[in-house]
Protein backbone atom coordinates (compact mmCIF):
# COMPACT_ATOMS: atom_id res chain seq x y z
CA UNK A 1 0.00 0.00 0.00
CA UNK A 2 2.99 2.36 0.71
CA UNK A 3 4.60 1.35 -2.31
CA UNK A 4 1.55 2.44 -3.98
CA UNK A 5 1.03 5.88 -2.20
CA UNK A 6 4.93 6.51 -3.87
CA UNK A 7 3.81 5.81 -7.38
CA UNK A 8 1.00 7.90 -7.14
CA UNK A 9 3.35 10.88 -5.71
CA UNK A 10 5.83 10.46 -8.41
CA UNK A 11 2.73 10.26 -10.83
CA UNK A 12 1.48 13.64 -9.46
CA UNK A 13 4.96 15.15 -9.26
CA UNK A 14 5.39 14.40 -12.97
CA UNK A 15 2.32 15.37 -14.38
CA UNK A 16 2.78 18.73 -12.03
CA UNK A 17 6.20 19.51 -13.69
CA UNK A 18 5.27 19.23 -17.01
CA UNK A 19 2.17 21.48 -16.21
CA UNK A 20 3.97 23.91 -14.64
CA UNK A 21 7.23 23.73 -16.81
CA UNK A 22 4.77 24.62 -19.86
CA UNK A 23 3.12 27.52 -17.91
CA UNK A 24 6.59 28.85 -16.90
CA UNK A 25 7.39 29.10 -20.52
CA UNK A 26 4.51 31.59 -21.02
CA UNK A 27 4.68 33.37 -18.18
CA UNK A 28 8.54 33.64 -19.31
CA UNK A 29 6.99 35.10 -22.52
CA UNK A 30 4.30 37.39 -20.82
CA UNK A 31 7.19 38.72 -18.77
CA UNK A 32 9.31 39.46 -21.85
CA UNK A 33 7.00 41.28 -23.74
CA UNK A 34 6.32 43.95 -20.93
CA UNK A 35 9.48 46.05 -21.86
CA UNK A 36 11.70 46.40 -24.33
CA UNK A 37 15.21 46.60 -25.33
CA UNK A 38 17.11 49.04 -27.72
CA UNK A 39 17.54 47.32 -30.96
CA UNK A 40 15.22 44.02 -30.21
CA UNK A 41 11.87 43.10 -31.41
CA UNK A 42 9.80 40.46 -29.06
CA UNK A 43 8.48 38.07 -31.84
CA UNK A 44 5.14 36.40 -31.88
CA UNK A 45 5.07 33.69 -29.35
CA UNK A 46 4.93 30.99 -31.87
CA UNK A 47 8.64 31.95 -33.38
CA UNK A 48 9.71 30.56 -29.56
CA UNK A 49 7.99 27.42 -29.34
CA UNK A 50 10.25 25.47 -30.15
CA UNK A 51 12.09 26.35 -26.81
CA UNK A 52 8.99 24.88 -24.66
CA UNK A 53 9.38 21.66 -26.98
CA UNK A 54 13.40 21.36 -26.00
CA UNK A 55 12.37 22.02 -22.14
CA UNK A 56 9.55 19.37 -21.53
CA UNK A 57 11.18 16.43 -22.29
CA UNK A 58 15.01 17.96 -21.07
CA UNK A 59 13.53 18.78 -17.46
CA UNK A 60 11.03 15.33 -17.50
CA UNK A 61 14.38 13.10 -18.65
CA UNK A 62 16.89 14.72 -16.25
CA UNK A 63 14.24 15.03 -13.58
CA UNK A 64 13.80 11.11 -14.18
CA UNK A 65 17.22 10.64 -14.13
CA UNK A 66 18.28 12.50 -10.61
CA UNK A 67 15.49 10.47 -8.85
CA UNK A 68 12.31 12.99 -8.04
CA UNK A 69 10.06 9.86 -9.57
CA UNK A 70 11.63 7.25 -7.97
CA UNK A 71 9.49 4.90 -5.84
CA UNK A 72 11.96 5.22 -2.90
CA UNK A 73 10.86 7.59 -0.53
CA UNK A 74 12.40 11.06 -0.57
CA UNK A 75 12.15 13.64 1.68
CA UNK A 76 10.99 17.58 1.09
CA UNK A 77 15.03 18.10 1.71
CA UNK A 78 15.86 15.49 -0.89
CA UNK A 79 13.89 16.15 -3.63
CA UNK A 80 14.32 20.05 -2.85
CA UNK A 81 18.56 19.16 -3.45
CA UNK A 82 17.87 16.53 -6.23
CA UNK A 83 15.31 18.89 -8.37
CA UNK A 84 17.94 21.61 -8.07
CA UNK A 85 20.86 19.38 -9.04
CA UNK A 86 18.35 18.08 -12.43
CA UNK A 87 17.83 21.97 -13.26
CA UNK A 88 21.38 23.17 -12.93
CA UNK A 89 22.34 20.36 -15.29
CA UNK A 90 19.32 21.60 -17.87
CA UNK A 91 20.47 25.03 -17.33
CA UNK A 92 23.85 24.20 -18.63
CA UNK A 93 22.26 21.90 -21.65
CA UNK A 94 20.42 24.67 -22.45
CA UNK A 95 22.82 27.35 -22.87
CA UNK A 96 25.18 25.33 -24.96
CA UNK A 97 22.05 24.72 -27.09
CA UNK A 98 21.07 28.55 -27.55
CA UNK A 99 24.98 29.35 -28.12
CA UNK A 100 25.12 27.25 -30.78
CA UNK A 101 21.54 27.29 -32.35
CA UNK A 102 20.76 31.03 -31.56
CA UNK A 103 24.18 33.13 -31.49
CA UNK A 104 22.18 36.40 -32.08
CA UNK A 105 18.95 35.52 -30.67
CA UNK A 106 19.01 37.87 -27.33
CA UNK A 107 15.29 38.02 -26.70
CA UNK A 108 14.87 34.14 -26.93
CA UNK A 109 17.39 34.32 -24.44
CA UNK A 110 15.65 36.04 -22.05
CA UNK A 111 12.78 34.16 -22.93
CA UNK A 112 14.78 30.83 -21.84
CA UNK A 113 16.36 32.93 -19.03
CA UNK A 114 13.01 33.60 -17.44
CA UNK A 115 11.62 30.19 -18.24
CA UNK A 116 14.48 28.64 -16.35
CA UNK A 117 13.93 30.49 -13.77
CA UNK A 118 10.44 30.71 -13.23
CA UNK A 119 10.09 27.35 -13.82
CA UNK A 120 12.60 26.13 -10.89
CA UNK A 121 10.77 28.19 -8.48
CA UNK A 122 7.26 26.79 -9.45
CA UNK A 123 9.08 23.51 -9.13
CA UNK A 124 10.16 23.93 -5.44
CA UNK A 125 7.31 25.79 -4.17
CA UNK A 126 4.94 22.98 -5.30
CA UNK A 127 7.13 20.30 -3.86
CA UNK A 128 7.02 22.77 -0.42
CA UNK A 129 2.94 23.04 -0.76
CA UNK A 130 2.68 19.30 -1.58
CA UNK A 131 4.93 17.88 1.05
CA UNK A 132 3.39 20.54 3.58
CA UNK A 133 0.00 19.70 2.99
CA UNK A 134 0.39 15.27 3.10
CA UNK A 135 2.00 15.81 6.47
CA UNK A 136 -0.77 18.27 7.97
CA UNK A 137 -3.53 16.77 6.62
CA UNK A 138 -4.73 13.98 8.80
CA UNK A 139 -8.34 12.89 7.34
CA UNK A 140 -6.90 11.00 4.43
CA UNK A 141 -3.60 9.60 6.49
CA UNK A 142 -3.96 6.03 8.33
CA UNK A 143 -3.86 6.09 12.02
CA UNK A 144 -1.07 3.89 12.93
CA UNK A 145 -0.42 2.58 16.32
CA UNK A 146 3.21 1.49 16.66
CA UNK A 147 3.69 -1.31 19.32
CA UNK A 148 6.98 -2.10 20.88
CA UNK A 149 9.28 -1.52 23.95
CA UNK A 150 12.73 -1.08 21.90
CA UNK A 151 14.37 1.54 20.17
CA UNK A 152 13.32 0.60 17.28
CA UNK A 153 9.86 1.40 18.00
CA UNK A 154 10.70 5.29 18.33
CA UNK A 155 12.62 4.87 15.31
CA UNK A 156 10.19 4.11 13.07
CA UNK A 157 7.61 6.07 14.39
CA UNK A 158 9.97 9.02 14.08
CA UNK A 159 10.53 7.45 9.74
CA UNK A 160 6.69 7.80 9.47
CA UNK A 161 6.62 11.36 10.90
CA UNK A 162 9.47 12.38 8.48
CA UNK A 163 7.65 10.85 5.39
CA UNK A 164 4.63 12.55 5.06
CA UNK A 165 4.23 10.75 1.61
CA UNK A 166 3.79 7.25 3.01
CA UNK A 167 0.38 8.45 4.19
CA UNK A 168 0.61 7.19 8.12
CA UNK A 169 -0.42 9.07 10.84
CA UNK A 170 1.24 7.49 13.86
CA UNK A 171 -1.15 8.48 17.15
CA UNK A 172 1.61 6.87 19.59
CA UNK A 173 4.10 4.13 20.67
CA UNK A 174 2.91 1.50 23.12
CA UNK A 175 4.31 -1.68 24.97
CA UNK A 176 2.69 -4.94 24.05
CA UNK A 177 1.15 -4.81 27.65
CA UNK A 178 -1.14 -1.97 26.56
CA UNK A 179 -1.72 -3.17 22.62
CA UNK A 180 -5.00 -4.77 23.05
CA UNK A 181 -6.54 -1.58 25.35
CA UNK A 182 -5.19 0.28 22.13
CA UNK A 183 -7.11 -1.60 19.46
CA UNK A 184 -10.50 -2.23 22.05
CA UNK A 185 -10.39 1.63 21.84
CA UNK A 186 -10.73 1.65 18.34
CA UNK A 187 -9.81 4.81 15.98
CA UNK A 188 -6.76 3.10 14.37
CA UNK A 189 -6.58 1.45 10.70
CA UNK A 190 -3.33 -0.08 11.92
CA UNK A 191 -1.19 -1.72 14.47
CA UNK A 192 2.48 -2.02 13.44
CA UNK A 193 4.58 -4.48 15.89
CA UNK A 194 8.56 -3.57 16.29
CA UNK A 195 9.17 -5.94 19.00
CA UNK A 196 12.00 -9.16 19.80
CA UNK A 197 11.89 -12.05 17.17
CA UNK A 198 11.39 -14.31 20.79
CA UNK A 199 8.19 -12.33 21.63
CA UNK A 200 6.79 -12.37 18.36
CA UNK A 201 4.85 -15.82 19.23
CA UNK A 202 2.90 -13.92 22.31
CA UNK A 203 1.39 -11.75 19.39
CA UNK A 204 -0.66 -14.24 17.62
CA UNK A 205 -3.99 -13.60 19.51
CA UNK A 206 -3.42 -9.85 18.58
CA UNK A 207 -3.02 -10.51 14.93
CA UNK A 208 -6.35 -12.30 15.04
CA UNK A 209 -7.63 -10.27 16.79
CA UNK A 210 -6.94 -7.38 14.42
CA UNK A 211 -7.99 -9.81 11.63
CA UNK A 212 -11.50 -10.08 13.29
CA UNK A 213 -11.76 -6.22 13.78
CA UNK A 214 -10.42 -5.18 9.94
CA UNK A 215 -7.67 -3.39 11.65
CA UNK A 216 -4.34 -4.25 9.28
CA UNK A 217 -1.46 -5.64 11.40
CA UNK A 218 2.08 -4.67 10.40
CA UNK A 219 5.39 -6.62 11.66
CA UNK A 220 8.58 -4.77 11.22
CA UNK A 221 10.60 -8.27 11.26
CA UNK A 222 11.65 -10.74 8.77
CA UNK A 223 9.51 -14.07 9.95
CA UNK A 224 5.79 -15.27 9.07
CA UNK A 225 3.73 -15.48 11.81
CA UNK A 226 0.39 -17.93 11.68
CA UNK A 227 -2.50 -15.91 10.38
CA UNK A 228 -5.33 -16.27 7.64
CA UNK A 229 -5.61 -12.97 6.51
CA UNK A 230 -3.97 -11.75 3.15
CA UNK A 231 -0.40 -11.26 3.53
CA UNK A 232 1.38 -8.33 2.23
CA UNK A 233 5.39 -7.78 1.98
CA UNK A 234 7.02 -4.42 2.06
CA UNK A 235 10.63 -2.56 2.85
CA UNK A 236 10.85 1.43 3.71
CA UNK A 237 14.14 2.56 4.50
CA UNK A 238 15.31 -0.77 5.34
CA UNK A 239 12.50 -1.58 7.27
CA UNK A 240 10.99 -5.16 6.46
CA UNK A 241 7.49 -5.15 7.06
CA UNK A 242 4.93 -8.34 6.64
CA UNK A 243 1.31 -6.98 6.48
CA UNK A 244 -1.82 -8.95 7.21
CA UNK A 245 -5.40 -7.31 5.82
CA UNK A 246 -8.46 -8.13 5.18
CA UNK A 247 -9.58 -4.73 3.77
CA UNK A 248 -8.81 -3.30 -0.02
CA UNK A 249 -5.17 -2.04 0.01
CA UNK A 250 -4.51 -1.42 -4.17
CA UNK A 251 -4.23 2.37 -3.58
CA UNK A 252 -4.21 3.38 -7.69
CA UNK A 253 -7.71 1.46 -7.21
CA UNK A 254 -8.38 3.15 -3.93
CA UNK A 255 -7.25 6.76 -5.43
CA UNK A 256 -9.65 6.30 -8.54
CA UNK A 257 -12.60 5.72 -5.94
CA UNK A 258 -12.17 8.72 -4.24
CA UNK A 259 -11.89 10.73 -7.75
CA UNK A 260 -15.12 8.81 -8.58
CA UNK A 261 -16.86 9.58 -5.20
CA UNK A 262 -16.05 13.60 -5.99
CA UNK A 263 -16.71 13.92 -9.54
CA UNK A 264 -19.92 11.67 -9.08
CA UNK A 265 -21.31 13.70 -5.80
CA UNK A 266 -20.41 16.98 -7.06
CA UNK A 267 -22.74 15.60 -10.35
CA UNK A 268 -25.35 14.63 -8.30
CA UNK A 269 -25.87 18.04 -6.29
CA UNK A 270 -25.88 19.76 -9.22
CA UNK A 271 -28.83 17.04 -10.62
CA UNK A 272 -30.55 17.09 -7.71
CA UNK A 273 -30.68 20.54 -6.26
CA UNK A 274 -33.81 21.66 -7.81
CA UNK A 275 -35.07 18.69 -5.44
CA UNK A 276 -33.45 19.11 -2.69
CA UNK A 277 -34.63 22.71 -2.72
CA UNK A 278 -38.15 21.60 -2.70
CA UNK A 279 -37.31 18.78 -0.30
CA UNK A 280 -36.34 21.48 2.22
CA UNK A 281 -39.75 23.76 1.46
CA UNK A 282 -42.11 20.96 2.40
CA UNK A 283 -40.26 20.05 5.23
CA UNK A 284 -40.59 23.82 6.15
CA UNK A 285 -43.88 24.25 5.53
CA UNK A 286 -45.38 21.17 6.96
CA UNK A 287 -43.44 20.92 10.52
CA UNK A 288 -41.54 22.73 12.77
CA UNK A 289 -38.36 22.26 13.45
CA UNK A 290 -35.15 22.63 11.29
CA UNK A 291 -34.74 21.13 7.72
CA UNK A 292 -31.44 19.04 8.32
CA UNK A 293 -31.24 16.76 10.90
CA UNK A 294 -27.17 15.88 11.86
CA UNK A 295 -26.79 13.07 14.16
CA UNK A 296 -23.37 11.64 15.17
CA UNK A 297 -22.30 8.40 13.33
CA UNK A 298 -19.42 6.50 13.02
CA UNK A 299 -17.41 5.98 10.33
CA UNK A 300 -13.97 4.42 8.94
CA UNK A 301 -12.90 2.32 12.07
CA UNK A 302 -15.35 3.82 14.36
CA UNK A 303 -13.96 7.59 13.98
CA UNK A 304 -16.70 9.68 14.87
CA UNK A 305 -18.10 12.28 12.40
CA UNK A 306 -21.78 13.69 11.95
CA UNK A 307 -23.81 12.69 9.24
CA UNK A 308 -26.54 14.86 7.45
CA UNK A 309 -30.11 13.87 6.42
CA UNK A 310 -33.19 15.75 5.25
CA UNK A 311 -35.56 15.63 8.47
CA UNK A 312 -38.20 13.47 8.11
CA UNK A 313 -39.34 12.82 11.49
CA UNK A 314 -41.17 15.20 13.93
CA UNK A 315 -38.47 17.93 15.91
CA UNK A 316 -38.82 15.56 19.46
CA UNK A 317 -37.95 12.60 17.67
CA UNK A 318 -34.79 11.49 19.19
CA UNK A 319 -36.59 11.94 22.80
CA UNK A 320 -39.33 9.57 22.10
CA UNK A 321 -37.31 6.83 20.89
CA UNK A 322 -36.93 4.79 24.29
CA UNK A 323 -41.11 4.69 24.06
CA UNK A 324 -40.86 2.44 21.22
CA UNK A 325 -39.47 -0.58 21.87
CA UNK A 326 -42.52 -2.78 21.12
CA UNK A 327 -42.68 -1.83 17.45
CA UNK A 328 -39.35 -2.41 16.58
CA UNK A 329 -39.48 -4.90 13.09
CA UNK A 330 -35.53 -5.49 13.29
CA UNK A 331 -33.11 -7.62 15.46
CA UNK A 332 -30.12 -6.99 17.04
CA UNK A 333 -29.28 -3.44 17.97
CA UNK A 334 -31.03 -1.71 15.12
CA UNK A 335 -34.31 0.18 15.27
CA UNK A 336 -36.85 0.41 12.62
CA UNK A 337 -40.32 0.45 12.25
CA UNK A 338 -42.72 0.93 9.70
CA UNK A 339 -45.20 2.05 11.23
CA UNK A 340 -43.08 4.93 13.71
CA UNK A 341 -45.65 7.47 15.01
CA UNK A 342 -42.64 10.38 14.46
CA UNK A 343 -42.57 10.11 10.84
CA UNK A 344 -44.18 13.09 9.11
CA UNK A 345 -45.98 13.01 6.31
CA UNK A 346 -43.55 14.87 3.95
CA UNK A 347 -41.17 12.52 5.50
CA UNK A 348 -42.82 9.22 5.06
CA UNK A 349 -42.29 9.82 1.13
CA UNK A 350 -39.23 11.39 1.51
CA UNK A 351 -37.87 8.12 2.61
CA UNK A 352 -40.30 6.28 0.27
CA UNK A 353 -37.60 7.34 -2.55
CA UNK A 354 -34.21 7.74 -0.28
CA UNK A 355 -34.60 11.58 -1.17
CA UNK A 356 -33.40 12.35 2.84
CA UNK A 357 -30.34 10.92 2.18
CA UNK A 358 -29.19 13.49 -0.29
CA UNK A 359 -27.58 16.10 1.95
CA UNK A 360 -25.13 12.89 2.70
CA UNK A 361 -23.07 13.81 -0.82
CA UNK A 362 -21.70 16.39 1.36
CA UNK A 363 -20.39 13.79 3.55
CA UNK A 364 -18.98 12.34 0.62
CA UNK A 365 -17.06 15.18 -0.67
CA UNK A 366 -15.58 15.69 3.00
CA UNK A 367 -14.33 12.29 2.55
CA UNK A 368 -16.11 11.01 5.72
CA UNK A 369 -18.25 8.59 3.67
CA UNK A 370 -17.74 6.67 0.30
CA UNK A 371 -20.93 7.08 -2.38
CA UNK A 372 -20.67 2.81 -1.80
CA UNK A 373 -19.89 1.15 1.70
CA UNK A 374 -21.72 0.05 5.28
CA UNK A 375 -24.41 1.68 6.29
CA UNK A 376 -22.57 4.67 8.77
CA UNK A 377 -24.05 3.08 12.13
CA UNK A 378 -25.03 4.70 15.69
CA UNK A 379 -22.55 4.76 18.31
CA UNK A 380 -25.19 2.72 20.89
CA UNK A 381 -25.39 0.57 18.17
CA UNK A 382 -21.33 -0.76 17.98
CA UNK A 383 -21.76 -0.64 21.56
CA UNK A 384 -23.87 -3.74 21.34
CA UNK A 385 -22.27 -5.24 17.68
CA UNK A 386 -20.73 -8.70 18.49
CA UNK A 387 -17.09 -9.23 17.70
CA UNK A 388 -17.38 -10.22 14.34
CA UNK A 389 -19.74 -7.36 13.32
CA UNK A 390 -17.16 -4.83 14.29
CA UNK A 391 -15.43 -5.35 10.89
CA UNK A 392 -17.79 -3.49 9.13
CA UNK A 393 -16.48 -0.62 10.31
CA UNK A 394 -12.85 -1.72 8.81
CA UNK A 395 -14.08 0.32 5.25
CA UNK A 396 -15.60 3.87 4.94
CA UNK A 397 -19.14 4.02 5.35
CA UNK A 398 -21.60 4.84 2.08
CA UNK A 399 -25.09 6.15 1.18
CA UNK A 400 -25.32 2.89 -0.75
CA UNK A 401 -24.48 -0.75 -0.06
CA UNK A 402 -25.06 -4.19 -0.89
CA UNK A 403 -27.81 -4.23 2.15
CA UNK A 404 -29.52 -1.08 0.30
CA UNK A 405 -30.28 -3.43 -2.52
CA UNK A 406 -31.46 -6.43 -1.44
CA UNK A 407 -34.37 -5.74 0.27
CA UNK A 408 -33.16 -3.00 2.78
CA UNK A 409 -35.19 -3.61 6.06
CA UNK A 410 -36.58 -6.79 4.89
CA UNK A 411 -33.22 -8.03 5.82
CA UNK A 412 -32.49 -9.35 9.26
CA UNK A 413 -29.77 -7.92 11.01
CA UNK A 414 -27.09 -10.47 10.63
CA UNK A 415 -27.70 -11.13 7.13
CA UNK A 416 -26.71 -7.18 6.91
CA UNK A 417 -23.72 -7.82 8.69
CA UNK A 418 -22.76 -10.62 6.29
CA UNK A 419 -23.67 -8.92 3.26
CA UNK A 420 -21.53 -5.94 4.32
CA UNK A 421 -18.19 -7.87 5.07
CA UNK A 422 -18.91 -9.86 1.91
CA UNK A 423 -18.77 -6.19 0.26
CA UNK A 424 -15.43 -5.30 1.95
CA UNK A 425 -14.04 -9.05 1.19
CA UNK A 426 -14.67 -9.18 -2.96
CA UNK A 427 -14.46 -5.23 -2.92
CA UNK A 428 -13.70 -3.69 -6.42
CA UNK A 429 -14.45 -0.71 -8.42
CA UNK A 430 -16.41 -2.90 -10.56
CA UNK A 431 -18.69 -4.10 -7.37
CA UNK A 432 -19.18 -0.18 -6.27
CA UNK A 433 -20.29 0.67 -10.14
CA UNK A 434 -22.66 -2.41 -9.99
CA UNK A 435 -23.87 -1.29 -7.06
CA UNK A 436 -24.44 2.04 -7.87
CA UNK A 437 -26.83 1.17 -11.32
CA UNK A 438 -28.94 -1.49 -9.16
CA UNK A 439 -29.53 1.35 -6.51
CA UNK A 440 -31.40 3.75 -9.13
CA UNK A 441 -34.47 1.59 -9.61
CA UNK A 442 -34.62 0.35 -5.60
CA UNK A 443 -34.74 4.35 -4.78
CA UNK A 444 -37.26 4.49 -7.94
CA UNK A 445 -39.19 1.62 -6.83
CA UNK A 446 -38.88 2.28 -3.21
CA UNK A 447 -37.71 -1.41 -2.51
CA UNK A 448 -38.11 -2.32 1.41
CA UNK A 449 -37.56 1.63 1.99
CA UNK A 450 -39.71 2.41 5.69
Amino acid sequence: MIQQRQRILALNLFIADLFLTGASFYVAYAVRSSFELEGYTVMPIGVYVWLLWLMLPLWSSLLAVFGVYSRRSLTLPQQIVQVSKAVGLAWVIFGAVLFFLDEDGATSRLVAVFALVIDYCALITYRWVLFRYRQGYARGRRHVAVIGDSDAADSFRSAMETHAEWGLKPVGVFPLSEARAVLERGEIDEMIFVVERQRLESCEDLFLSCEELGVTATVVLNLFPHSIARMELHELDGFPLLRFTRTPTDESLLFIRRVMDVVLAACLILVTLPGMLAAAAMIRLTSPGPVLFSQRRLGLHGRPFVMHKFRSMTDDAEGRRAELDSINEMDGPVFKASRDPRITPVGRWLRRFSIDELPQLYNVLKGEMSLVGPRPPLPDEVARYERWQRRRLSMKPGITCLWQISGRNHVGFDEWMRLDLSYIDNWSLLLDLKILLKTVPTVLLGKGAR
